[in-house]
């Protein structure tokens, strides 16, 4: 079962929809899940439950009908959810989750998909060049979501500046978006919980270059390129079925951000 998209519902309903699900299997048909969704709410007002039909009738029959409407959507119980990172706040029922990228076990609301996606990763690269002993960190926009987008990131670097240098003049150019001046480490180490750096063989040469070989000065970029399938057509097709996608809908922009700087000489 692809668990990518998920809504979070209570134990019994999650139960007796699982359980609709299997009666409904044939070898040479489909499964029609908004039929299925019928089913097991009238199971479930079979077994007396009304409180907890009342809670999750809703988030049922909109699973089946996203589902009937080709939405891959799992649903899982709120103890399976137990297991699983969610935003502050979170799981509720009748919200659409997606899937980190990158970490299969965190999923964020799809409204708040793509920021939230992106600020992990340029967190992970900010707390990977910290860790690795940068001293200075200037992170210039290329394309994509820039100043504005930037401003409401929340990023590990202290003493840092927007688009302001070493003196406090306004930076001349329009593309740079932070500025960090640190103490830095002549004792270098990979910070623990990486989940983008399997994946960018750039950041494991400069990473490998700083262990191994004393490396003093650095140049990564951070790519946003893929909308992992979380984009207005999922948006349209959530909605007509009911779900909730937390928020208002932050849509996808490939993005390029550079990052160079120095580090303290070991």
């Amino acid at each position: 079962m692809n668990n990518q998209l998920i809504v979070v519902a209570p134990d019994e309903v999650v139960a007796a929809s699982r359980a609709a699900e299997a009666a409904a299997r044939e070898p040479k048909k489909g499964i029609d899940f908004y039929d299925v969704a019928k089913m097991a709410v009238r199971a479930l007002n079979g077994s007396r439950l009304v409180d907890l039909v009342i809670d999750g009738a809703d988030t049922l029959i909109a699973w089946g009908k996203a589902r009937q409407n080709g939405l891959d959507i799992t649903q899982v119980s709120q103890t399976e959810a137990q297991t699983l990172t969610f935003p502050p706040g979170h799981p509720r029922d009748g919200i659409l989750y997606v899937a980190h990228p990158a970490a299969s076990s965190v999923y964020f609301t799809v409204a708040t998909f793509h920021r939230l996606a992106f600020e992990h990763k340029f967190s992970e690269a900010i707390e990977l060049l910290m860790s690795l002993g940068a001293t200075e960190i200037r992170v210039e926009h290329v394309r994509g979501w820039s100043r504005e987008f930037a401003a409401h990131l929340s990023v590990p670097m202290p003493e840092m500046t927007t688009g302001i240098d070493a003196s406090g003049k306004q930076a001349s150019a329009s593309s740079l978006l932070y500025e960090a001046h640190l103490r830095g480490s002549a004792q270098p180490r990979l910070p623990d919980s990486l989940v983008w750096y399997p994946h960018e063989p750039t950041w494991q040469s400069i990473a490998k270059g700083r262990l191994n070989f004393g490396l003093t000065e650095f140049s990564l970029t951070v790519n946003y390129e893929d909308d992992f399938g979380i984009n207005a057509g999922l948006k349209v097709m959530a909605g007509k079925s009911g779900l909730d996608l937390g928020g208002s809908f932050e849509d996808h922009q490939a993005t390029t951000w550079k990052i160079q700087g120095k580090f303290l000489p070991q």
